[in-house]
Parts: structure tokens; sequence; C-alpha cells
């Protein structure tokens, strides 16, 4: 069990852990054992903020396996286990064990007892990550997509009917949490949020699965129309991606009037595009979600501004770059998404 300290008995269920990246090459020789049969019927993909915070929060009921393409990091020379310290909202600190396995080292065996998979990873990576466990996890085993933007899921679906022996539950889900990774196995939790997921193809969610997650997620909830939902926090993420990014600011400047003016002609463009999908949301009320979590994040820096800041690749293909091709697709312009694709592009050809 982590040790925690007394002033917060239960902040596994509104915090994080450690960020690990999956491709992070600064990590020590040591390998899992090929022949180890993991016990946990959960894992995660994707050691990055949110990746972390779930492997926390769902340790604090179940110990889930952390899925990485290198090796353990911070592990030891006899097992694949490592401690990862998290920073609280509080300011404490939590220092969780963390039990991780290379998939490239990995046999069907291993995984035998796996019934759900969480991919965490960048938008853009998430068709690799699929595409690198479908040998390795049991036939039933379900998968839920949790990342920024839309399009993955698309692409994800297309992968699966090309393995029709395969009997795998699709979700898709999305989380307003917010974590900042302070160094490899180091991670501050720095705002609560809601998380929603919901069921898109395929065979549903084991029920004691998905009670598992709810139990561990504070507030965690379950949609039927999960594809209304997640253009909802497109919308969300299209608006103050973008804007802080090209800005360089914390998402509370973007109360000031001209950042205003550009979230509602954003937003505006957006719901076009999503009616056109067969998807209808309120301007007004979309505005007003999106200056709700400006507001709760005031001090936050979004994903896309962290990632120009460290010169990363940004997902701004899957936010404003899948306005544009669904508006391409159904005929229409989407001038001031692509105006925010085009010029976050160009700093990422920049960089």
């Amino acid at each position: 069990m982590p040790q925690r300290t007394n002033s917060d008995r239960n902040i596994l269920n509104t915090t994080q852990k450690p960020v690990f990246d999956v491709n992070d090459h600064h990590v020590n020789d040591n390998h899992v054992n090929d022949n180890h049969v993991y016990q946990t019927d959960i894992a995660i993909i994707g050691a990055g903020a949110i990746g972390s915070l779930l492997y926390c929060q769902l340790a604090a009921i179940k110990q889930p396996l952390l899925l990485t393409r290198s090796r353990s990091v911070g592990a030891t020379s006899h097992d694949d286990c490592s401690t990862i310290t998290l920073e609280t909202l509080n300011g404490d600190s939590l220092h969780q064990p963390c039990i991780q396995a290379n998939i490239n080292q990995l046999n069907k065996a291993a995984l035998a007892n796996i019934k759900l998979v969480i991919v965490c990873v960048k938008a853009y990576q998430v068709t690799d990550a699929i595409a690198s466990i479908l040998a390795l996890i049991p036939q039933s085993c379900h998968i839920l997509l949790l990342h920024n933007g839309m399009g993955p899921h698309l692409e994800v679906l297309a992968l699966l009917k090309q393995h029709p022996q395969l009997k795998l539950g699709l979700s898709l889900g999305t989380t307003s949490q917010a974590a900042l990774k302070l160094a490899p196995m180091q991670v501050r939790h720095t705002g609560k949020g809601k998380s929603i997921i919901g069921h898109l193809s395929g065979p549903v969610m084991p029920l004691a699965i998905q009670n598992q997650l709810l139990a561990a997620v504070e507030d965690m909830s379950v949609v039927d129309d999960i594809v209304t939902s997640l253009w909802q926090k497109l919308l969300v993420n299209c608006a103050i991606n973008p804007l802080t990014a090209l800005a360089q600011c914390a998402n509370g400047e973007l109360v000031q009037p001209q950042f205003q003016q550009q979230i509602e002609a954003i937003t505006q463009e957006c719901i076009m595009v999503a009616k056109a999908d067969g998807v209808n949301l309120s301007l007004l009320d979309s505005v007003a979600i999106i200056n709700q979590v400006i507001k709760l994040t005031a001090n936050n820096f979004s994903s896309m501004h962290q990632d120009i800041h460290h010169n990363r690749k940004t997902e701004i293909l899957q936010i404003n770059g899948y306005v544009v091709a669904r508006a391409a697709h159904h005929g229409l312009t989407a001038a001031i998404n692509q105006s925010m694709l085009t010029e976050i592009t160009a700093l990422e050809s920049a960089l």
C-alpha cells in the first residue's frame, strides 16, 4: 500500500501519479520476466499525466499494470516495481508503488487476466498503441480510449474491423482532471475535474470493471451518448488549447476580452460542424462551459501550451484539425479552426 500523509487518507481518489513517457529512454537495463502472469485485470498504456493519474487512483482499490514501450522506469534489478511520487492538491506527497511491463517483452500468457486496457497516450499515438497489443490481450478484452481531441476512434474502429476474430469492445472517454509532470516518476496534481466514459462498439465493458473505475475515479460517470460528450469537450479544447499555445499564457488569461471574442467565434464554427455530424450543441451553454473550465484551471497550462513550450508535437490535428476535416467532409468551411491549425502547425515546424 502507498504511504500517505495524515491530512488526506482518501487522496488517491482525487489525485494522480507520475508521468512516464511511453517512449522514455531514461531507464535502466532491467526487464520484465517473460514468464510472469500479471494478476491484475486493468492495464494502462501511456505514462503521461492522465495515465499516471488513473494509475494512482485505481491503485487505491486494486493495483493496475502500466504498459510501456521501454524498460521499466526506476525498477529494481529483481522486479518491475518502481515508486511514484505524487504531490497532492493540498501539498502532501504520496509514494505509490507502480508495476510496469515492457510491451515488447511480453507474451500473450502474461496478459491473460487483463479485462480492460485504458489507452492514455497522445492522440496521434493511439492507433499504433492499439496495434502493439492486439496480439497480446485476451480476445474478450475491452479497450477504453482516453485522450484529447477526436478522430483516433475512427482509426481504431477500422483497425478492429481488420481483426474480426477478436471480440474486443471499445469505449471512449474524456476527463477534465489536471496534473503536471515535474520529473520522471514525479507528478503534481493540479486540479479536479469530471470524467465521462461511454460505449462505442462491440461487447460492453464488464460491469465489475466499470464499477471499479467509478469507485476509483472521483466524479466519473457513464453516459449513453459518448460522441456528443466528446464533441462538447472538443469545443473546450478547440478554444483553450491553441489560444494558450499561441499566446504562451496560462488558461486564466483567456478571460480577457480579445480572447473571449475568439473563443465565441471558434465555438460557433465548431457547433456548425458538430450539427452537420448529427450533434446538436448550444452556443450559450458551450461558451459558459469553456469559461467555467478557464476559471477552474486559471493557473494551469494547457497540454498544447506545454507541448509548444517543450518543443514537442501537439495534438492540433485531432483538435481543431478534426473540426476542419469534418467540415470538409460535409462540404463546409471552418476558416477560424483552419487558422488555428495553420498557426500551430507553423509553430511546430519552427521548433
